[in-house]
C-alpha cells in the first residue's frame, strides 16, 4: 500500500488525475502514473497481456510537473462521476483508477478483495493493483474489466441470457455466505427504514432493527450488498463482480429481502432526445431483482420481507402524520 502524506489542499474528486503529457498523469498530487511500450524495464504496476504496454506508478517530482486537464482525445477518461463523491478514471481500457471521499467502506474495499482472492469463488472479481488514502480520499488502481453492465445488457438479452445472469448472481451470494462473522458491519443500513423521523445508522441501532424485523442475529453472513445491475459486468458467459466497497457482515435474511424491497436494483435506461442531450424519459424493469429473489429463495435464503412491508406502512402513517399539509 502507498503512503502519503496528509499535507496538500483539498482537490476535487474530479480533478485528481491531470495530464502531464500523452502517456502520463499525475494522481492525487502524489504519484505519476506512466503507460509505455515495449519490454518492460524495472517494477511495473500492470503489464497488459494482450500487447507489449506496461504502467508503472512512481512518486511524484518536487516540484511538481505542470499539467492540465485531461485531453480530449487522450488515452485517459472518466467514465463515471459522482459529483464531489466519487470518480472513475479509464486509461486506454486498460487500468482504471477509482477514487472515492474516505469512508469506513471505501477504505475496506481493498481488504474485501484481497480476502475474497485467496478464496474458491464461482465468479470474477477485480484485482486490486494499489490502493492509497490521500487528503481524505482513497485511491484504488485496478485492471479495466472489459464487458457491458448488466444495466445496458440486459434490454437485449435472450431469455436463457437473462436466466444465467440471475442464476451466476444468486450463485454469488451463496458463494460468500459461507464466510461467517459473530459482528455486524453496518455497511448500507439506508434501505432498512427510510422513513424513520430520526435515522440512526449506529451499528447496534441497526441490529436492533434487524432483530424487530425477525432476522437471526446469533451469526452473520458476508454480503455485497450493492449487486444491482450496474455492478454485474458480463462478458459472454463469464460474469464479473465489482464495486465491493459496501460489502460486510449482515444477517442472513437480510440479503434475500433487500433484493425483494429495494427498488435501486431494478434495471433502468434513459431515453434521449436525438441529440442526446435532454432526457425525455426513463424505462425501468424490475424483473431482474424479483428473478434473483425468487432464486435466493429457490436456494434456501430466508427473508423477512412481509415484516419489512408492515413497518414500511407504519412508518408512511406515521410520516404522514407529521405532514397534514400532504393529507
Amino acid at each position: 500500500m502507498l503512503n502519503w502524506p496528509d499535507m496538500e489542499p483539498p482537490i476535487h474528486v474530479r480533478d485528481s488525475v491531470q495530464q502531464i503529457d500523452a502517456d502520463s498523469w499525475l494522481v492525487g498530487r502524489k504519484h505519476v502514473l506512466r503507460r509505455a511500450q515495449g519490454p518492460a524495464e524495472g517494477p511495473c504496476l500492470w503489464v497488459n497481456p494482450s500487447n507489449t504496454s506496461y504502467y508503472t506508478l512512481t512518486d511524484a517530482p518536487v516540484p511538481q510537473p505542470a499539467t492540465t486537464p485531461l485531453f480530449p482525445d487522450g488515452h485517459a477518461r472518466q467514465i463515471h462521476d459522482a459529483g464531489d463523491i466519487s470518480a472513475v478514471f479509464s486509461f486506454a481500457n486498460e487500468i482504471i483508477i477509482k477514487i472515492r471521499l474516505a469512508t469506513a467502506s471505501t477504505r475496506r474495499e481493498p481488504e474485501t478483495l484481497a480476502f475474497l482472492s485467496k478464496q474458491k469463488l464461482s465468479f470474477d472479481i477485480p484485482t486490486v493493483l494499489s490502493h492509497a488514502e490521500h487528503a481524505g480520499k482513497t485511491y484504488l488502481i485496478e485492471p479495466f474489466v472489459p464487458g457491458t453492465r448488466l444495466n445496458e445488457a440486459w434490454w437485449d438479452m435472450t431469455e436463457q441470457e437473462k436466466e444465467h445472469v440471475v442464476t451466476r448472481v444468486a450463485q454469488v451470494c451463496a458463494d460468500i455466505r459461507v464466510f461467517e462473522s459473530d459482528a455486524f458491519t453496518n455497511s448500507d443500513a439506508n434501505w432498512m427504514d427510510p422513513l424513520r423521523e430520526t435515522p440512526d445508522d449506529r451499528v447496534g441501532v441497526v441490529q436492533q432493527q434487524c432483530v424487530a424485523l425477525g432476522m437471526d442475529c446469533s451469526v452473520f453472513v458476508l454480503a455485497h450488498n450493492d449487486l444491482g445491475p450496474t455492478n454485474i459486468i458480463v462478458d459472454g458467459d463469464r460474469v464479473v463482480v465489482i464495486d465491493w466497497e459496501m460489502a460486510g457482515y449482515v444477517p442472513l435474511e437480510w440479503v434475500r429481502t433487500k433484493f425483494a424491497i429495494c427498488g435501486v436494483f431494478g434495471v433502468e435506461r434513459v431515453h434521449r432526445q436525438p441529440d442526446g442531450e435532454c432526457p425525455v424519459r426513463v424505462e425501468r424493469n424490475g424483473e431482474y431483482p424479483m428473478r434473483v429473489e425468487r432464486g435466493l429463495g429457490e436456494m434456501g435464503f430466508p427473508e423477512v420481507t412481509a415484516a419489512y412491508k408492515r413497518m414500511d406502512d407504519m412508518r408512511e402513517v406515521e410520516w404522514k402524520k407529521s405532514r397534514p399539509w400532504l393529507q
